[in-house]
């Protein structure tokens, strides 16, 4: 395709990935110890799982639409990139990162922290991708 990006923003794009799944991980690794050290009300830990798996497939569905976005070329200074997968992925891309960034204010202690750095990390993310394909 002739507005396919170079290879390196792919790589690139997979290195920014690495944040918000390591957030994601630790906010795992701390409702496990959580549930070890107190015990939380049925509604908040369900709230919490919820949170996490919605957060995760936000994080793969937002990984694609930047794979797909890229492929189709971009976005170079303003223009709208080509047809592809990430424009049916864009409601369901935006409406994910918004339900996770709510039921992660449900979270407690070692949970809450890191999701809501996950929220500010795929902010981030999105961002600095949309930066690095420039020219």
């Amino acid at each position: 395709m002739p507005f396919e990006e170079p290879p390196f923003i792919y790589v690139a794009t997979v290195i920014l990935f690495l944040l918000p799944c390591s957030l994601l991980f630790f906010a795992s690794i701390g409702l496990i110890r959580q549930e070890r050290l107190v015990v939380l009300p049925r509604w908040r830990k369900y709230m919490t799982m919820t949170a996490l798996l919605t957060a995760g497939v936000s994080t793969i569905v937002h990984l694609v639409w930047n794979f797909s976005w890229l492929r189709c070329g971009g976005s170079p200074h303003g223009m709208e990139a080509g047809p592809g997968l990430w424009q049916s992925l864009s409601c369901s891309l935006l409406w994910t990162w918004i339900i996770a960034a709510v039921l992660g204010l449900f979270g407690r202690g070692m949970v809450r922290s890191p999701l809501l750095g996950w929220v500010v990390s795929m902010y981030f993310v999105f961002e600095m991708v949309y930066l690095l394909q420039f020219d």
